[in-house]
């Protein structure tokens, strides 16, 4: 059974290892140019700071990618990274669900990488009862992300995720792009984007729930 403080020692943890993967991004430590690659080193960045978290005799952490979860919004979902304290026993005491972006300039699509943005987030939220804690991570090179769309009705209005921005909640978000159309997207509660501009590039860290 999850626990206050060990929901609040794994924020923390969570917390910690991103600002900690920021300056390992922004200073060389790693070479990353598409998100498989981001998934792993902050994944690992993640397991070795819970590591040093893991204070009593018989208390653990793990880290876990790409963990299947069935029936949310109705079918299965692979989260990014999976990680939780344990204390000797199966049952985590705390436990959090990650989902991450990668975008380069060349990569190009941002319209697609908004909506997925915003599945994924949907996903997170759906993830609730399954989870403590529940966050959406994103790199880009593109300050266009964090910026307000100039075309009112465009996908990046629709789909914004300029900074400051709060999504609507209980309001369904239908895509125009036809790879993405069949989508439906409606959020359960506020979410605010506020990016963090290092180097030459803007870093999102958005808390999608914490706590049951």
């Amino acid at each position: 059974m999850a626990s206050d403080n060990a929901i609040h020692k794994l924020d923390e943890v969570i917390c910690k290892s991103w600002e900690l993967f920021i300056q390992q991004f922004v200073q060389g430590r790693y070479s990353i140019t598409k998100e498989a690659p981001f998934q792993f080193h902050f994944a690992d960045t993640i397991n070795k700071v819970g590591n040093l978290y893991c204070f009593k005799r018989g208390e653990s952490f793990s880290v876990d990618l790409e963990t299947r979860m069935e029936g949310i919004l109705g079918k299965n979902k692979y989260i990014d990274i999976t990680c939780a304290f344990y204390h000797g026993g199966e049952i985590p005491t705390a436990s959090a669900a990650i989902e991450l972006k990668f975008k380069k300039n060349s990569q190009g699509a941002d319209d697609e990488a908004r909506i997925d943005a915003y599945l994924d987030i949907q996903a997170l939220e759906a993830c609730a009862d399954h989870f403590d804690l529940a966050y959406f991570f994103m790199i880009t090179e593109s300050a266009a992300y964090s910026k307000p769309s100039i075309k009112v009705g465009s996908t990046a209005d629709i789909f914004s995720m300029r900074n400051d921005y709060s999504p609507p909640v209980d309001k369904v978000l239908i895509p125009k792009l036809k790879s993405r159309s069949k989508n439906r997207i409606i959020f359960k509660s506020a979410h605010v984007f506020q990016w963090k501009s290092v180097g030459n590039n803007v870093f999102l860290k958005l808390d999608i729930h914490k706590g049951k």
